[in-house]
């Protein structure tokens, strides 16, 4: 925007001395004041002259400035737009939900290993190692994000998911204990009630759904008669239950939690909680498209 300057100094005159005053002395010579009106030795007010014309220039740039400042303003204004619109287009993207309709799984059967690994399959398929803490929350976005894709892929055969479950939050939950008790009541359904197709992959995603899995460092938490009434709301029969109740499985959950979190510490350096391993490398799970490009 133009600015209105002060007006030039008035220039002197060309050979011209001003009358001595008393004493012999000559006068001094005025100084500039603003746009306003110091007069130049020939009497004329060319110094307010000047100013007038640039006041005058000033008003007639103003219209021009005013229509340079809309224009700003308004590439700003679409430039925010097109921030905010990328952003929800991001987000939307990160946050979709691939096979969102699918479900459960519904052909897939589990095993034990000797080190406490359950197995989730459906034949042969991709092998990648899920390592999940069942306090931890990110997981549990995890889980929800990712969980119906991974339970398709494994019902057609695809996919087998061998699932590390850790405890290391187990201080972070109200009970202190419920990361290993939660990986116990897993480890009763796979031992017990493994071949019943879908039954221990549904009972390990319902672990990690909204309004189930517990708050990290939350009041509550699920106590083991929960556990056992959500391993029979997914299908698990009355004696998984009275295991899970007991606590049976406790002392493998513990055991397997310490291997698992070794082999995790071994493979990529630290222990944290999603971590995706295939042919025992890390996988980027920040995208998308990780399963699918797996798959591929």
């Amino acid at each position: 925007m133009a600015k209105s300057t002060g007006g030039p100094t008035a220039p002197q005159g060309k050979g011209s001395k001003p009358p001595a005053g008393k004493g012999g002395s000559g006068a001094a010579k005025p100084s500039a004041r603003g746009a306003g009106g110091t007069k130049s030795p020939g009497g004329t007010t060319a110094s307010s002259a000047k100013g007038r014309q640039s006041v005058a220039a000033a008003r007639k740039t103003n219209p021009g400035s005013n229509r340079t400042q809309l224009i700003i303003g308004g590439v700003a204004v679409v430039l925010i737009a097109a921030v905010v619109i990328v952003g929800l287009v991001l987000n939307k993207k990160n946050n979709f939900v691939p096979e969102d309709n699918y479900g459960y799984s519904k052909s897939s059967t589990a095993t034990v290993s000797a080190d406490g690994v359950i197995t989730f399959a459906n034949g042969s398929g991709v092998v990648i190692e899920t390592y999940e803490d069942a306090l931890c929350p990110i997981c549990g976005e995890f889980e929800r994000q990712f969980g119906q894709q991974m339970a398709k892929a494994v019902d057609e055969g695809r996919l087998t998911v061998q699932l590390h479950m850790l405890t290391f939050l187990d201080p972070a939950s109200a009970s202190k204990d419920y990361s290993t008790r939660a990986y116990a009541a897993l480890l009763a359904v796979a031992h017990e009630a493994g071949s019943t197709p879908g039954l221990a992959m549904k009972f390990h995603s319902m672990l990690f759904e909204e309004g189930t899995q517990p708050a990290e460092s939350g009041s509550t938490d699920l106590t083991n008669e929960q556990l056992g009434d959500l391993a029979v709301s997914a299908g698990a029969p009355a004696s998984v239950k009275a295991s899970i109740v007991a606590a049976k499985y406790l002392d493998e959950a513990k055991a397997g939690s310490a291997t698992s979190s070794a082999r995790l510490q071994a493979a990529i350096g630290k222990v944290g909680t999603p971590s995706i391993l295939s042919g025992g490398a890390a996988v980027n799970i920040n995208s998308v498209n990780w399963l699918s490009d797996l798959l591929d």
